[in-house]
């Protein structure tokens, strides 16, 4: 060990109150862990600790990702997901369609079956689907839960309050 180590060491045990002697004194129970005490950590029921070979992340290879028509023209970007309530079943992808760098862009969703995945030579996600940026550019936009909810609100008359009295009441 070396002067400045054993220095660095001096000082970090000094700082954190720790001596040989007050570990001696320590209960074996409470004295802080060292790696050769740790327990070993064990997965919980339905954990995951790996990513299996076959399978995607949603952020880092398909949000946000590019989706391609037949010809192999950029169609739009994948901008979300559309799980069931229970979150066990994706049932569809929002992609933004038209615009330029996102201004004017609209969102337009497809059930999971119209997209096709497969990998490119470096092993990215290619997706394509077999519909052009024209007939989505010309398809109905994607309204959320959230949307419908404000323009729902929106179209709701404010109730019509009463004018307040111009006259003072009187007490007779």
């Amino acid at each position: 060990m070396t002067r400045r180590t054993a220095a660095s060491l001096a000082a970090l045990t000094i700082t954190l109150g720790l001596s040989g002697q007050s570990l001696a004194q320590t209960p074996p129970n409470k004295r802080p862990p060292s790696s050769e005490q740790a327990a070993p950590k064990a997965p919980v029921p339905g954990q995951i600790v790996a990513q299996d070979a076959d399978t995607i992340l949603a952020s880092r290879d398909f949000i946000g990702q590019s989706v391609y028509a037949p010809d192999k023209t950029k169609i739009g970007s994948i901008s979300d997901l559309i799980l069931g309530k229970d979150g066990k079943a994706v049932q569809g992808f929002v992609i933004g369609v038209g615009g330029f760098l996102g201004i004017g862009e609209k969102a337009v969703a497809l059930h999971m079956d119209k997209l096709r995945l497969a990998h490119n030579s470096d092993g990215s996600v290619l997706l394509t689907m077999d519909v052009t940026r024209d007939e989505l550019s010309n398809a109905p936009a994607f309204k959320s839960k959230r949307d419908q909810d404000a323009e729902k609100k929106r179209s709701e008359t404010p109730q019509q309050r009463p004018a307040p009295s111009s006259s003072p009441a009187r007490n007779n």
